[in-house]
Parts: C-alpha cells; sequence; structure tokens
C-alpha cells in the first residue's frame, strides 16, 4: 500500500512540474507567430527567426532533423499495411 502512495505521489508532483513549464512556455512563446514565408515574428513585427527551426527543414517533412525521402517512407508504410492485411487474413 505505501509504495502506491509513493507512486501516486511521485505522479502527481512530476504532472505538477511539467504543466508549470508548459504554463512558462506557453507564455514565453504567446507572441510569436510563424509566416507564412517560415519567418518567425513578435506581436511588435520584430524579426526572431529568418526561417522556422533556424535549420530550414520542414518539421513535417523530416525524420530526427534530417531531410526525410518521402517516397520511401510511403513504401513503407504500403508495405507495413499489406503485412497488416496478411496477418489479418490468418486469424
Amino acid at each position: 500500500a505505501m509504495g502506491g502512495r509513493e507512486g501516486l505521489v511521485d505522479t502527481a508532483i512530476r504532472t505538477a512540474q511539467s504543466g508549470y513549464m508548459q504554463r512558462r512556455l506557453v507564455n514565453a512563446l504567446q507572441d510569436l507567430q510563424v509566416k507564412p514565408s517560415g519567418l518567425v515574428t513578435d506581436n511588435q513585427s520584430n524579426v526572431v527567426q529568418r526561417i522556422f527551426g533556424d535549420d530550414g527543414v520542414d518539421p513535417a517533412k523530416s525524420d530526427f532533423g534530417i531531410a526525410a525521402n518521402l517516397d520511401k517512407l510511403i513504401e513503407e508504410i504500403k508495405l507495413e499495411e499489406k503485412s497488416n492485411e496478411i496477418s489479418q487474413v490468418g486469424k
């Protein structure tokens, strides 16, 4: 019973700490916006970064910071889906 209580207390403390960190980050970044060109500005139009991410890599098209080969990823997904379909037929 004591171990369970310790686990609950640890979880509550971690949740409070992460919630506080999230609140601080949101407050610090709330005035920033990314323009369609990728330019990051604050609420007074001061430039914060010329390119979002400062490395020029689109996060939606990257794999751990490296530009991803989308054709290869699509092929891998198709192969995985076929594999799942085959395994479902056997059940």
